[in-house]
């Protein structure tokens, strides 16, 4: 398994290099905390990790539906313990039911092999066309929404 950017997106720039790897069926997700994602305590700020945890349930959806873009429904957060400048974080989502229309994801954003944050959330496949084709999307960014 080599791990791989997937988006640039512009706000998935400012999130910082998002990689990602598939084990088995389950896409699974890392990133590092930088300086820019800290918060006055010098610990990664909570929207950093819920937007981390967004963009990744919302990914895995992506891939649950075919490759078809999603938005998010409903989301939840819970914080569990801290992370630092420097510290790797993986993030394994994992779809827990899908519909024609809807996937509901649940989440861990894991640093040194303890959970640090964790989500659950629904995510709709949407209908609309795209300013881009998905083959131009794909071939762009690989696939990152």
């Amino acid at each position: 398994m080599s791990w791989k950017s997937i988006s640039n997106s512009n706000y998935s720039v400012l999130l910082g290099d998002l990689l990602m790897q598939m084990d088995g069926n389950n896409p699974v997700f890392k990133t590092t905390v930088l300086d820019k994602h800290l918060n006055s305590a010098n610990y990664a700020h909570g929207g950093f990790l819920m937007s981390l945890l967004d963009n990744t349930m919302g990914n895995a959806s992506y891939l649950a539906f075919e490759k078809n873009p999603c938005v998010t429904i409903s989301m939840t957060t819970h914080f569990i313990k801290a992370a630092s400048n420097g510290d790797e974080l993986i993030i394994k989502p994992i779809v827990e039911k899908k519909t024609n229309s809807l996937c509901f994801m649940k989440a861990e954003v894991l640093c040194n092999n303890q959970i640090i944050a964790s989500g659950n959330g629904i995510w709709k496949v949407m209908n609309k066309k795209l300013p881009k084709s998905i083959s131009q999307k794909l071939k762009d960014d690989d696939g990152g929404w």
